[in-house]
């Protein structure tokens, strides 16, 4: 029977650009659209969870969305008289287990604990949602508790933006030019990933000028990339870093672009967030793996040298990927 629903969502924090506060606020539309519900989302985080727990006893909420990292708001799902929708969006045991895709030491006590901490946070929450494939079978076995998948994808704005910017782009190719773009974070995932990625594209393309363009990405940490690539292409590969870009220029420049890059962390468990807008802007993205896994057979429609495991494109639109996952919960 259909009730409307008042719900408290706790944002990750960060600015209204970042993938974990765009998610949040898709998932306010969500319930808002199919609920009629009154949601809350507190966008400052300063609320303590003893706070929330008395206005659920009050009746002020009937629900609580946690979406982590950062991981915090725990305490909630000690206290009786919460209905906690936990959405994980990142493999906290994995990441210390693996000492984050290999940038740090493992840590494999934290990691134990951590699985512990998982396994009773799922079995207590009232629905449980992670981002990836990967994690979703970890979080599930972990757990032994239904997991729902709901991908990051790119937000409604955003998609109008990017059809609107391919509508009045006109893409100029040069025929003897190769241009890739990484748009957001690149060597800050792992100098080695970036050195393997940056030789797979140097080998594959060797006939071509290549440029690579890496917008908003950190100075400092990739300096080193330009004559790195330099050196793997005879001296004609270049790298440019610029700053930061409104969206609208973030995707005018990538549309001018041929491949995009992604650096992924853990492939079994990662996707990255910026593939989806690769996606949408019809760019290949740079296949640097040596084998299928789940972040290849995912996206294999969308690389630029497949492993021929899938060959369905994957949807992108944010609304769609949660109305097919979270349309038919039960209150």
């Amino acid at each position: 029977m259909f009730r409307a629903i008042k719900m408290y969502i706790r944002s990750p924090g960060g600015n209204d650009s970042q993938p974990s506060t765009i998610r949040v606020f898709s998932y306010k539309n969500f319930f808002e659209k199919n609920y009629i519900a009154e949601c809350c989302l507190d966008v400052s985080v300063n609320k303590s969870t003893f706070y929330i727990w008395i206005l659920c006893i009050l009746g002020r909420y009937d629900a609580v969305l946690l979406s982590m990292p950062p991981f915090r708001g725990w305490g909630l799902l000690f206290l009786p008289f919460t209905r906690v929708i936990l959405d994980v969006r990142d493999g906290w045991s994995i990441a210390m287990g693996s000492g984050y895709g290999g940038n740090l030491p493992p840590k494999p006590f934290k990691a134990k604990i951590a699985r512990l901490v998982e396994k009773f946070a799922i079995r207590r929450s009232f629905v449980s949602i992670t981002c990836t494939k990967g994690l979703q079978e970890y979080l599930q076995n972990v757990s032994g508790r239904q997991v729902l998948l709901v991908p990051n994808g790119v937000a409604c704005d955003d998609l109008d933006l990017i059809l609107n910017i391919k509508h009045n782009v006109t893409k100029v190719n040069f025929s003897d030019e190769l241009i890739f773009c990484c748009a957001g974070q690149f060597s800050e995932y792992g100098k080695i990933k970036v050195e393997k990625l940056l030789r797979v594209i140097a080998k594959r393309y060797p006939d071509r000028r290549l440029k690579i363009k890496l917008i908003g990405s950190d100075l400092e940490k990739n300096n080193w990339v330009a004559e790195y690539f330099k050196s793997l292409t005879a001296g004609v590969g270049v790298v440019e870093i610029t700053p930061r870009m409104s969206k609208i220029d973030m995707y005018a420049e990538m549309m001018g672009c041929d491949f995009g890059l992604s650096i992924i962390r853990d492939p079994d468990y990662d996707y990255g967030t910026k593939i989806y807008e690769y996606i949408a802007l019809g760019l290949p993205v740079v296949n640097y793996f040596d084998g299928p896994n789940n972040f290849t057979e995912y996206f294999d429609a969308c690389l630029d040298e497949p492993f021929n495991k899938n060959s369905v494109l994957p949807e992108v639109r944010r609304n769609v990927l949660i109305e097919s996952a979270l349309a038919h919960i039960k209150w």
